[in-house]
């Protein structure tokens, strides 16, 4: 079993983590490196299917709670040392945050690592983004617990969901200008999560931003992609209009709700302006996790065995009506929908690669720098 440290950096003998949203891609990833390490997990599930029964057979204890609801939340950390927070994906998201962040106060929970966004900003014109901004906020006020932030970009895993086009037709479809990105994986995140988890105490007040090992133009993600599939793949940047008439068409696959699809409407855009690339390549996968950051081309080789890659007549056929449907049909009009939701706008929205607060709390070299308590 590994040794945990306490906030002061000395062993504890027993501690037990919480880790929200436990059966997604960066929660599971979380809960099955603690739980490799021996250290004791309960897995906040909001429901109760094969996914935890896989998270029993690997030894974590799984309750099933809505994390917006504020007794559920209380009775889950109890007997907790330290948590995982994953935000859901979710206009009341920051409900959730604070019914987290004073279930926590209350039940003396010792360490926080939160995960957040790069693009985190309160001017933002993504409503999610603007609570990650809060979220991490909050949870830095908490007087006696430790937090860590853990903020990166945009993921290896966004571009896997392009991949069944890509075996099909050859292109990679996605408005990315001459933006460049560090993508990381899903596991590297999570190895970052479960360092700043073992030892919060050399880790409190700070941020991270867990990135691949080189920066990457579209084109050159495309080729590693068509590598991988054994065949040539070429970037194609479409706008992002385009792209969202396509997340439409494919939205139950993607499991890209409306509020979902709100939000990603906002990021496309930063690709081209280059808010990827800010700070570069990061160190912070080694520094907190002691390995090497994964590189795209692995990244992607674990991607390319599912059903949907391999080239045959009826994949070819499946993706092609989509690419027809997707040409006639509208993006959704979520302007309307965001107003139907009374989701609030800041008065001045900003995208964070034009935006001088963005900047200012994002120095090229500032990021994993301890930071003051707001």
């Amino acid at each position: 079993m590994v040794t945990c440290l306490d906030v002061k950096g000395n062993p504890m003998a027993q501690t037990r983590v919480l880790v929200t949203g436990a059966t997604g891609r960066i929660g599971g990833a979380v809960a099955a490196q603690l739980l490799a390490q021996g250290v004791p997990t309960r897995a906040l599930v909001h429901r109760d299917d094969e996914r935890g029964a896989r998270l029993r057979a690997l030894g974590a204890e799984v309750v099933v709670a809505d994390m917006a609801d504020y007794q559920q939340v209380h009775a889950a950390l109890g007997g907790v040392d330290r948590m995982f927070f994953n935000p859901p994906y979710h206009p009341h998201a920051l409900d959730s945050a604070v019914a987290f962040a004073v279930a926590a106060r209350r039940q003396g929970v010792q360490a926080v690592v939160a995960l957040g966004q790069w693009l985190a900003s309160p001017e933002h014109p993504s409503l999610m983004t603007r609570q990650h901004w809060l979220t991490g906020k909050l949870f830095a006020l908490l007087p006696d617990t430790a937090h860590v932030a853990v903020d990166p970009g945009f993921f290896a895993d966004n571009y896997m969901n392009l991949i069944p086009v890509a075996a099909q037709l050859g292109v990679l479809p996605m408005p990315a200008g001459a933006g460049r990105n560090a993508p990381p994986s899903n596991e590297d995140i999570a190895r970052v999560v479960v360092g700043g988890l073992l030892d919060p105490g050399r880790h409190d007040g700070r941020a991270y931003r867990p990135t691949g090992p080189a920066l990457l133009s579209a084109p050159e993600i495309a080729q590693a992609i068509g590598d991988a599939l054994g065949r040539r793949v070429r970037h194609v940047d479409v706008s992002p209009s385009m792209f969202m008439r396509a997340v439409r068409v494919d939205a139950k696959r993607l499991r890209a709700d409306l509020f979902f699809q709100s939000s990603l409407r906002h990021y496309l855009p930063e690709h081209a302006l280059g808010t990827w690339a800010v700070g570069g390549v990061t160190t912070h996968v080694r520094d907190v996790a002691g390995v090497e950051p994964e590189d795209f081309p692995t990244i992607v080789r674990r991607y390319t065995t599912g059903p949907r890659t391999r080239r045959t007549a009826g994949n070819f056929l499946r993706v092609l009506a989509e690419s027809m449907v997707m040409a006639v049909v509208p993006m959704h009009r979520l302007d309307s929908f965001d107003r139907r939701q009374q989701h609030p706008r800041p008065a001045h929205p900003a995208l964070s690669g034009e935006s001088e607060f963005w900047s200012r709390e994002h120095p090229e070299r500032g990021i994993g720098l301890k930071r003051s308590r707001p």
